[in-house]
């Protein structure tokens, strides 16, 4: 019989994927705190989710996928949003 928190560690990766957007807009309005906190949250939810997966069993092809994509839009947006604020060169970006 499956449970129900099985699916835990994929809402995790989806909320991750979420707070990409609050984010962004923290960088953007120069709120850089809540950004730096807004990352934090985001990397221990990706420990969290990580550690869930591999302890209980409960990894999927979907969790991994999302996994990858979560972190994958967390960094390139904030890359591209710290080179549009000119604190990241462009090369550094590429």
């Amino acid at each position: 019989m499956s449970t129900p928190l099985r699916h835990l560690p994929n809402i995790i990766s989806g909320l991750r994927v979420v707070l990409v957007g609050p984010i962004v807009w923290a960088l953007l309005e120069g709120h850089f705190e809540l950004a730096i906190w807004l990352f934090v949250i985001a990397g221990v939810s990706d420990a969290v989710d990580g550690f869930l997966a591999k302890r209980f069993g409960w990894s999927s092809r979907l969790g991994g996928i999302l996994d990858a994509l979560a972190d994958k839009f967390l960094l390139v947006s904030t890359f591209l949003c710290l080179w549009w604020l000119q604190v990241f060169p462009g090369w550094l970006v590429l």
